[in-house]
């Protein structure tokens, strides 16, 4: 049923989130049945991480947890893990070798549909309307003038209402890797021609590879996780890695297309979020933050055109 107008997206609103799990099938940088579906389901986070917050029962959180908690003979690491300087030039290669059958562009990013724009005005209210008055039972969460893309990276969703349409030729060519050998740059170069270009794009479907189902119990065995190289330097390589991938990949897509003092911003809010969660994670930090400086600092190659030019 496609949604029409102001009534269709009410329509999609208010089903129960449970009753239809909601997945895009194609690209659609506007979707307003998708954003319907979301706003739903963002009402259900709160009580979830409330929950977290006290009981601690994320499966990420007890896998870090039963992890970390045989390797107390490792110093925790406080020096970043990645080189950014370094990184920065490698995706410069990477772009500079395709050119020019394939040239490099910022890309647009998935937006709220003029439907959901107008309704995140006032929806909030018809969402707390609808709790007091019982036909709604989760608590709505407010959200204003918070971009699509904000929302969908906060809470791992990306790979849900934000496809690319390259996520599975993507899976195909990590899984052509052996055990332990992909690196970052590499998995750029993959997306990048995958995506023709388009870096939004790019660094959206590292993202989605990296997040179906962040939560799910054992992720660490998924066997496309073994394809990844151990990026953390304050553990043995064991347990899970896709934390610090897609934290990366996920804060340096937001830090390419905001101002830096929003995305370190951003970094930093869900750095403190996953310290309630989780505990302290000084690498995590990290990762969000110097993430987030590489983004920045990828726009400007891009804009300056100074990939062209080798160090």
């Amino acid at each position: 049923m496609a949604v029409q107008g102001e009534e269709g997206f009410k329509f999609w609103l208010e089903r129960s989130y449970e009753s239809e799990g909601y997945q895009q099938d194609r690209v659609m940088l506007v979707d307003p049945q998708g954003d319907a579906m979301l706003i739903r389901k963002l009402d259900t986070a709160f009580v979830k991480l409330a929950s977290a917050f006290f009981h601690q029962d994320l499966p990420q959180a007890v896998s870090d947890r039963e992890r970390k908690a045989g390797e107390a003979d490792f110093k925790i690491g406080k020096t970043y893990s990645l080189d950014n300087e370094l990184l920065l030039e490698q995706f410069a290669d990477i772009i500079r070798r395709n050119y020019p059958a394939i040239s490099p562009y910022i890309g647009e990013e998935h937006v709220w549909s003029p439907e959901a724009k107008v309704y995140n005005l006032y929806g909030y209210w018809h969402r707390l309307w609808r709790r007091f008055s019982g036909k709604q039972q989760d608590f709505p969460i407010p959200v204003f003038m918070r971009s699509k893309l904000l929302m969908c990276l906060a809470c791992g969703w990306t790979s849900r209402y934000c496809i690319t349409g390259t996520e599975e030729a993507l899976k195909e060519r990590i899984m052509s890797y052996p055990d332990h050998s992909l690196q970052i740059h590499e998995l750029f170069a993959e997306s990048y021609v995958l995506n023709q270009g388009n870096l939004y794009m790019t660094l959206l479907s590292c993202e989605n590879v990296l997040t179906g189902q962040p939560h799910r119990a054992e992720r660490e065995f998924d066997p496309l996780q073994q394809k990844l190289s151990y990026i953390r330097n304050d553990s043995k390589p064991l347990g899970d890695n896709y934390g610090a991938w897609y934290h990366f990949f996920g804060i340096a897509l937001y830090g390419m297309l905001r101002p830096q003092f929003v995305s370190t911003f951003v970094a930093n809010t869900e750095s403190l979020g996953s310290f309630f969660m989780e505990g302290p994670d000084r690498q995590e930090t990290l990762i969000n933050y110097y993430g987030a400086l590489f983004g920045k600092e990828l726009r400007k190659t891009i804009k300056k055109g100074s990939w062209r030019q080798a160090q």
